[in-house]
């Protein structure tokens, strides 16, 4: 049991590290672009038990009282001179090895309910 509380007070601190790594890509944009976790649809996959993919950016717009969120896809990078390249390149790099870092876990967590399961 202490092993899997140890997992999960490491799973709790790669989230507080994405989210940190988030806002810092956030705050980098003068666009309003956020970061959103989605399901798939496949019913087999561990996001229909919460462990939702992502996070991948969408901009935000406002058009006629309503909120509209338009997914600019999972490799993308503002547009050139919008931002100093080298700086988005390195805050990108931090949250995508963070982000693999959470996924890692999120699998040994997994593997550790299958144990539990078994037993």
């Amino acid at each position: 049991m202490r092993a899997l509380e140890g997992l999960l007070a490491l799973i709790e601190e790669a989230e507080r590290d994405l989210e940190q790594a988030q806002a810092r890509l956030e705050d980098l944009l003068p666009l309003r672009v956020v970061w959103k976790k989605k399901t798939c649809g496949n019913d087999k996959c561990r996001c229909t038990r919460g462990v939702l993919h992502g996070p991948y950016p969408y901009l935000i717009e406002h058009r006629e009282g309503k909120k509209i969120e338009h997914y600019l896809g999972k490799g993308w990078s503002p547009p050139e001179g919008m931002v100093v390249s080298e700086r988005y390149n390195a805050l990108m790099r931090d949250f995508k090895d963070k982000r693999a870092r959470l996924e890692r876990l999120m699998g040994h967590l997994e593997e550790a309910i299958e144990v539990l399961r078994r037993h």
